[in-house]
């Protein structure tokens, strides 16, 4: 079974950089072909990796309902598994899986269980799943993701960005979801109107690992700009990321990331 790593944070914090950062750096160092997963309902993943979605689950809801309603000789399990290689982006290194939003009033807990299913019967095609989560803590009082090798708690290096990592902690303790381990990153520090000086205590529930992952001005701009994350993109922030991959699968080793750090820091803006 893949390892399954997902990257959660409140709105803002980065979670979706480093989520597409990481999966390129995993790429790179041979971990392929990845599950990346979207299950933001603002999805931006695929915007954040340059990779076109033609289809989401959310749009297989609104297909099923259809297909209740008509008469067909092919079972119903089997559309929903046609329909999902429809919707299963193919990239170079990985395949991109996106969830979607619901349109107008209906209910969005059917998406969510389509996203579960999927994610256990996906997984163990591939070696890593990469899943950028929904900003916040809906996604895990929602069950959507139950199964975590690896949570990243993505927060901004102040006092709140903290405090948000500890209440997603103190929730995954409170419900029943395993996770294997949390790794604390604490994004853009250095950044412009923020205090240099991290916070003193950063102690989280279950964290064993903080990584730092500096303000890049380069990351700044793409993401500004709508400029897709390629495999040079933010220089100053590749050793962290590189870093923060060992973490997500140290089986791997650290040569392949080690190079992909060396090889973004001589490549000029």
């Amino acid at each position: 079974m893949g390892v399954l790593v997902a990257f959660s944070g409140k709105g803002g914090s980065g979670k979706t950089t480093l989520a597409a950062m990481v999966l390129r750096q995993l790429v790179r160092a041979g971990v392929k072909p990845i599950l990346a997963v979207d299950a933001d309902p603002n999805s931006t993943l695929g915007l954040t990796l340059g990779v076109p979605v033609e289809g989401t689950i959310s749009d297989l809801r609104d297909r099923m309902g259809q297909a209740a309603k008509a008469v067909s000789e092919i079972p119903k399990e089997r559309l929903m598994n046609q329909w999902l290689a429809q919707v299963l982006t193919e990239a170079s290194g990985f395949d991109l899986l996106t969830m979607g939003r619901p349109e107008g009033p209906q209910c969005y807990c059917y998406v969510n269980g389509l996203l579960r299913r999927y994610l256990k019967e996906l997984r163990g095609a591939y070696p890593a799943v990469v899943v950028d989560c929904e900003a916040g803590m809906e996604y895990l009082s929602r069950l959507t993701v139950d199964d975590v090798d690896v949570l990243v708690l993505v927060a901004e290096a102040t006092s709140v960005g903290l405090t948000t990592a500890r209440r997603l902690a103190t929730l995954a303790n409170a419900l029943p979801i395993r996770v294997r381990r949390r790794v604390l990153v604490l994004n853009k520090v250095g950044q412009a109107g923020l205090s240099d000086e991290l916070p003193e205590d950063l102690a989280v529930a279950g964290v064993g690992d903080v990584v730092r992952v500096p303000f890049d001005e380069d990351l700044h701009r793409r993401c500004t700009q709508g400029v897709p994350l390629d495999d040079q993109a933010g220089p100053a922030a590749q050793a962290a990321v590189a870093a923060l991959a060992r973490l997500c699968l140290p089986q791997i080793g650290t040569g392949a990331f080690a190079k992909n750090a060396e090889n973004a820091k001589n490549v000029k803006k």
